[in-house]
């Protein structure tokens, strides 16, 4: 690391020399320099201490895809007037110490030649590193330890992301598929954000944080999953994962995306999306891509789900909708009307939790019993057509539970990944959908406790709508009796959640 920052500081060193000559144009480098630095800097700090992790690609997609509104939940969340006094503070002592030590070394012969020996060192290493990129074109190979290489990294992914989109147009255009079904039924996706299975009254926690779904599942309509894991704990990750036929992105650019099979079928598709919409750099957002998948989708986002629940209309054709909610990502208090303010910070463990976790893990519950209303709302839309509904999260959420944390992005460097991986899933049958397709309702029933990954999911999704494609796998099919229950579950790319042993429970 030291080599690679020294053959930078040379070049920079060279370039201000050749800029100085012009004292307006040496000083504004400098002054550039600085402050670039400076953020860099402060920018991989603020993410080791809250996430432990230095500034990365996660990162990266997470700045580019981020909202106006999301980025200022997360400023409140994460930036405190205490954060922002010691950040001041400490940006003065490291310009304080740097100048001190600067004229100390300028001044030392001997600081010259051991700068000359770690340049060439890294020029070396450099050449190394342009060499292994260039044989195996994989950006693993070059190492990340300066922010300037990860940023390059992170540039050079994110066009080839750009690349995978156009792969996708053709791919995604003409999918031969034909329909199983002769009742063509409804399908919902309805996919949340950041819900604690953990949190979850119907999957057996202490607070009732979801009583309307309780009530379904006494009724026979609803059946909840208690095993599904999501492969990622970012929602970038685990959409690309969701909506591809493909397995782990080996072939997310040649394999077509769920919601184009069934436009390819003959159905109507409808997004309703509180998080992506078209004009973005996301897979998602590409105008293109959008079209091929959706027939219609919505312009606007809303301050509450609910509300984005209640501009849904109901098709009389044969329909596939697919339902992003913002669910229960922080700020969670921006989550739920203030009327939703059921839990409260007095009704925890004061000997486990402070006052400002308490706080936090009461506004979570609220934000969860609300999650519990918005699902409901959705369900009472279709419960008096054929139609079949699957619910999940795009990943968990960590409350608490095992240090002072909240969050989620860093659950590789959790003591224990279950709390931000482990996912709730469920899957809800109109009477008339239960009628006609008793063998999916037993198969559900029966499947209740079955090991699941959300990135075999699309292919639950087209077999419970009927649809027919070569690039349907029944052994990905966790309703199919050739589903394979025994295939170990890869998670955040390399982890083997079957296997994995936590360091804390």
């Amino acid at each position: 690391m030291v080599c690679l920052s020294s053959t930078i500081a040379l070049l920079e060193n060279i370039i201000f020399n050749c800029l100085n000559k012009n004292r307006i144009l040496g000083r504004l480098f400098l002054i550039v320099t600085v402050l670039c630095y400076t953020l860099l800097i402060l920018t991989d700090y603020f993410c080791i201490f809250n996430f432990q992790t230095t500034f990365n690609q996660d990162k990266l997609d997470i700045l580019r895809e981020t909202t106006p509104k999301e980025t200022k939940e997360f400023l409140q969340t994460y930036l405190t007037f205490g954060i922002v006094s010691v950040g001041i503070i400490c940006i003065l002592l490291m310009h304080g110490i740097l100048f001190f030590l600067s004229n100390i070394i300028a001044n030392k012969k001997w600081t010259h030649n051991i700068f000359a020996i770690t340049s060439a060192i890294g020029f070396i290493t450099w050449g190394f590193m342009v060499f292994s990129y260039i044989k195996f074109h994989n950006g693993f190979t070059i190492p990340q330890y300066t922010s300037i290489t990860r940023i390059a990294y992170s540039y050079q992914v994110s066009k080839q992301r750009l690349n995978d989109i156009k792969h996708l147009y053709t791919i995604c255009d003409k999918i031969p598929v034909s329909q199983d079904f002769t009742d063509k039924p409804n399908v919902v996706v309805l996919i949340g954000e950041s819900a604690s299975i953990y949190h979850s009254g119907i999957f057996g926690y202490k607070y009732n944080t979801t009583p309307n779904l309780k009530r379904m599942e006494a009724e026979g309509n609803l059946i909840p999953f208690d095993n599904a894991v999501s492969v990622d704990d970012h929602t970038h990750g685990a959409m690309e994962s969701v909506f591809s036929l493909d397995s782990l992105h080996i072939g997310f650019n040649s394999t077509p995306l769920f919601p184009a099979v069934y436009k390819n079928g003959t159905y109507t598709t409808h997004c309703y999306d509180n998080q992506y919409f078209v004009g973005g750099i996301n897979f998602l957002s590409d105008p293109i891509l959008s079209k091929l998948m959706f027939t219609t989708r919505n312009r606007k986002g809303y301050l509450y789900d609910e509300e984005l629940i209640r501009s849904i209309k109901v098709s009389r054709e044969p329909s596939l909708y697919i339902i992003h909610l913002m669910g229960q990502h922080y700020t969670y208090t921006q989550r739920y009307p203030s009327k939703w303010n059921n839990f409260q910070a007095k009704e925890y463990d004061k000997d486990r939790w402070n006052e400002r976790q308490r706080t936090l893990i009461a506004q979570y519950d609220n934000a969860t019993l609300y999650n519990d209303f918005v699902i409901t709302s959705l369900i009472n839309k279709f419960k008096d057509t054929n139609s079949i509904l699957i619910y999940f999260s795009d990943h968990g959420e960590e409350v608490f539970e095992l240090r002072d944390y909240n969050g989620h992005g860093n659950a590789a460097l959790s003591p224990n990944l279950k709390y931000q991986i482990r996912v709730p899933l469920m899957i809800w049958m109109s009477n008339s959908y239960k009628r006609k397709h008793k063998d999916i309702y037993n198969k559900a029933v029966a499947n209740k406790h079955t090991p699941i990954i959300t990135d075999d999911v699309a292919h639950t999704i087209l077999s419970i709508g009927g649809m027919q494609t070569a690039w349907y796998k029944p052994q990905r099919d966790f309703l199919n009796t050739k589903y394979n229950k025994r295939r170990h579950r890869i998670v955040l790319n390399t982890i083997d959640y079957d296997s994995y042993k936590p360091t804390k429970d």
